[in-house]
């Protein structure tokens, strides 16, 4: 797993943070329609760095690394 984010892909992964504290499961497609088409090479990257990971269903989620990356944050509330 790579930990060099920038400072868009650490915005990324806390906004699907809160999506996912929200009850909400976005897709890819879910959010490239809520942020525009530049928001997946954003994705595409975290994927690659081992930070999200997709289901059967598209759905985007934490890794398991992640999870606990953002937890262990103290100026965030973890998943």
């Amino acid at each position: 797993m790579d930990f060099n984010l920038t400072a868009e892909e650490e915005a990324l992964v806390f906004h699907v943070v809160s999506l996912l504290h929200s009850g909400l499961s976005p897709t890819d497609d879910d959010l490239a329609e809520e942020m525009g088409d530049e928001v997946r090479p954003l994705l595409q990257s975290l994927l690659d760095k081992g930070w999200l990971v997709i289901d059967e269903e598209r759905e985007l989620a934490l890794s398991m690394i992640a999870r606990a990356a953002v937890s262990s944050r103290k100026d965030v509330e973890g998943p």
